[in-house]
């Protein structure tokens, strides 16, 4: 039995951490994933709108819970585009979002935390 622990506790101890991280880094939507705290952000930029996805501890977090935005910088430019609720848990806004522009995420929750990230566009 012993030997069976020593085994047990060398294999996790060789085991690489994402293998115990939270929520799921692959894009869903076709999107951009970023991870911070508990919180999985997909930010999915089409040609004339954006949609953002965003999970917490691997649940949905639906519009109807929160409400989000964006602070999209640009040439010096910095521009706030609110969030509206779409189809599903998406946060979706008609707004087309600059080449190489800084977009911050920032998504308030009813109970008055909240939580951010930024993606830099290619």
């Amino acid at each position: 039995m012993r030997k069976f622990l020593m085994a047990v506790a060398a294999t996790l101890a060789f085991a690489p951490a994402a293998v115990f991280a939270h929520g799921n880094m692959k894009p869903q939507h076709g999107g951009v994933v970023k991870m911070s705290g508990e919180t999985v952000f997909e930010l999915v930029v089409k040609p004339a709108a954006v949609e953002l996805y965003v999970s917490e501890d691997d649940e949905a977090v639906a519009p109807a819970d929160a409400t989000a935005s964006l602070v999209v910088t640009a040439g010096g430019k910095e521009t706030s585009v609110p969030l509206t609720a779409g189809k599903g848990n998406a946060f979706v806004a008609s707004q087309k979002l600059p080449k190489g522009a800084s977009v911050g995420v920032v998504v308030k929750y009813k109970n008055g935390t909240k939580t951010f990230t930024t993606f830099k566009l290619p």
